[in-house]
């Protein structure tokens, strides 16, 4: 059993954490898997949306596998693996699984099973539309046993937050409930566990219909603009909203709304 199951269902990819029986933990293997996959779902243009998820009804992901990565980062152990040896290699892979060295511009939505501590609260943070089951909790419990979440949080959840909400995970270390979470927007929708998938599948078919070239340039916008000054980020938009305007999605679609069809995006 891998780590982690890639699957591509045409324009879709989906991920899904699979060490349920360790809590969904990233260990080696799973660090190295994870950031393949992004470099998969980067490279392969037939990919409009991501749907990152993990096995099981319990963990969504519980951090990272301290018992499995500490000891190869200090040394108590020697690599066994091919993963392993890459992790020892390039120890800030953990850049590429939380989508810091480089942002994502395609769409992904987490589809949070249940418990989601630490790296998991952590790796939420790099998606876009989050649906949480309704037994879900999240919580960034790191301050007490003397670390922070390092792998992305100190800089994201205030930026995606209000400032109260983000400090009371960041410095409370209490678990926060799914209603709490969606109360306070960290997640998009809560579910019961029995209707996840359907609402992940629903929100990831609705993506596909739309142009991937306009979406792509959205969610670029967003991220590039959210700390500039107001005038640099008018600016940017205009840029991206020129680029798209002259592509052949941008001609389909009114010709398709004309014709009364459902339109057919290609990505150029």
């Amino acid at each position: 059993m891998t780590s982690i199951e890639f699957e591509k269902r045409g324009q879709q990819a989906w991920i899904t954490l699979n060490r349920p029986s360790a809590r969904n933990m990233i260990n080696g293997e799973m660090f190295v898997e994870l950031a393949d996959a992004w470099a998969e779902v980067r490279a392969d243009d037939a990919i409009r949306v991501v749907v990152l998820t993990a096995a099981g009804d319990e963990d969504f992901c519980c951090g990272g596998d301290l018992s499995d990565v500490i000891p190869l980062w200090t040394g108590a152990r020697e690599a066994e693996t091919a993963a392993e040896k890459r992790l020892l290699a390039d120890p800030m892979i953990v850049d590429q699984v939380m989508l810091k060295a480089e942002p994502l511009y395609k769409p992904v939505i987490a589809v949070i099973n249940g418990r989601a501590l630490g790296g998991g609260t952590e790796l939420l943070q790099a998606t876009d539309i989050r649906i949480a089951a309704d037994h879900a909790t999240f919580a960034l419990p790191e301050p007490r046993v003397g670390v922070v979440p390092g792998a992305g949080s100190m800089v994201r959840l205030a930026r995606q937050l209000p400032w109260a909400h983000a400090m009371k995970i960041l410095l409370g270390g209490e678990p926060v409930s799914a209603a709490e979470a969606l109360a306070m927007g960290l997640v998009s929708e809560v579910v019961p566990l029995p209707e996840l998938r359907a609402r992940a599948e629903h929100y990831a078919h609705n993506i596909c219909r739309q142009a991937p070239l306009a979406l792509q340039a959205i969610k670029r916008t967003a991220l590039e603009t959210h700390t500039l000054p107001w005038g640099d980020a008018f600016k940017f938009e205009m840029e991206q909203a020129a680029a798209v305007m002259i592509t052949k999605d941008a001609r389909e679609g009114p010709r398709a709304f004309k014709q009364k069809r459902q339109p057919e995006f290609r990505g150029e």
